[in-house]
């Protein structure tokens, strides 16, 4: 039994769901270049289309197998795709608007069991988009992970799972 069933009380409905992914490079078939600085000062030619899209979802994987990223109006180079907190990113975590959740907490999003394999999410990321009621769940790396996105993209009921506790949504202020 989920917590959405067994604490109605700490459920919310109408979140605005969406997905987040790490591109990989090898995935664009575009030939165009582009030229990049990176923070270091190192300067690198990787695929134009692929470097849009790591500016809109934060990281992607390059064809030298390491991995970019685009914060702080800088690029950067990596080992692993990081959320804000600068942990590595895993399938699970979510981005959130910290003013409505917190940092750490436990959330359930039980109508996505089906589409991932799970329904149980930590806040442990931000995004600049991320407002309100919005919830952005870290789905993989490549084309994969990509659809997924799309599956998952949609409203639904979040429950906040708090210390082997259920709290109610409003507490979150």
């Amino acid at each position: 039994m989920s917590a959405c069933q067994t604490h109605p009380n700490a459920c919310s409905d109408q979140w605005r769901i969406t997905g987040f992914y790490t591109p990989v490079e090898t995935d664009f078939t575009q030939h165009l270049l582009k030229s990049l600085t990176l923070s270091n000062g190192q300067q690198h030619r990787l695929n134009a289309e692929f470097v849009k899209v790591v500016k809109i979802e934060g990281w992607g994987k390059t064809r030298f197998a390491w991995y970019l990223g685009y914060y702080n109006n800088q690029w950067h180079r990596n080992k692993k795709p990081l959320n804000a907190k600068g942990k590595p990113l895993v399938k699970g975590i979510v981005a959130v608007d910290n003013s409505r959740v917190r940092k750490g907490a436990k959330l359930v999003i039980p109508g996505l069991k089906e589409a991932l394999g799970f329904d149980e999410f930590v806040a442990d990321d931000v995004g600049s988009a991320i407002k309100n009621q919005h919830i952005d769940i870290y789905t993989g790396e490549g084309n994969a992970a990509k659809l997924l996105t799309y599956k998952i993209t949609g409203q639904q009921r979040v429950c906040l799972v708090s210390s082997n506790r259920t709290v109610p949504i409003v507490e979150l202020t």
